[in-house]
């Protein structure tokens, strides 16, 4: 058995020789793959931990690159930075439990949002964030979600990629 498909993995070595946002498209691919996701956002944590800013998205009309968001207490910041877990809304009242936010992504037509933490030596340099609809975290689908993460944290071995 081969771990990983021969033709994905010639797309990533190619992306990752070409660079950050080349491997972050091609992992795009592969988060888009899986049932039900439709948008993957990706953030980085400042050197500092001071914020949080986007580096990467499917999706650059609703999800553009840039912007702050501050480290602060937070549920999402808790979870995400205090108990290095993700945080799974797979509902709207879900989402709102942890995401400020969520009344636009519902007007987007979102139900259900997952915010991976990609930790790396034990810190937390980013998140993949997966949206879709409501009912989207079936175990099978976060066993193929939780299964390409181990490849979304080399984009957070770029050098500079956490720089804001």
């Amino acid at each position: 058995m081969m771990p990983l498909d021969a033709k994905i993995a010639e797309r990533l070595t190619t992306a990752l020789a070409e660079g950050p946002q080349q491997t972050i498209a091609a992992l795009n691919t592969l988060f888009c793959a899986v049932d039900g996701v439709r948008t993957v956002t990706w953030l980085a944590t400042a050197p500092d931990y001071s914020v949080t800013h986007r580096i990467g998205t499917s999706d650059a009309e609703h999800f553009p690159l840039g912007g702050f968001d501050p480290i602060d207490d937070s549920a999402w910041n808790r979870r995400i930075f205090g108990d290095k877990r993700p945080v799974l809304g797979d509902d709207v009242p879900g989402m709102a439990a942890f995401i400020p936010e969520t009344d636009q992504l519902v007007a987007m037509g979102y139900g259900a949002t997952g915010c991976f933490p990609i930790v790396i030596a034990g810190a937390v340099r980013g998140t993949v964030n997966v949206l879709g609809d409501a009912g989207l975290f079936t175990p099978a689908t976060l066993a193929r979600i939780t299964a390409l993460l181990p490849l979304a944290a080399l984009v957070f071995t770029f050098e500079g990629i956490s720089d804001r």
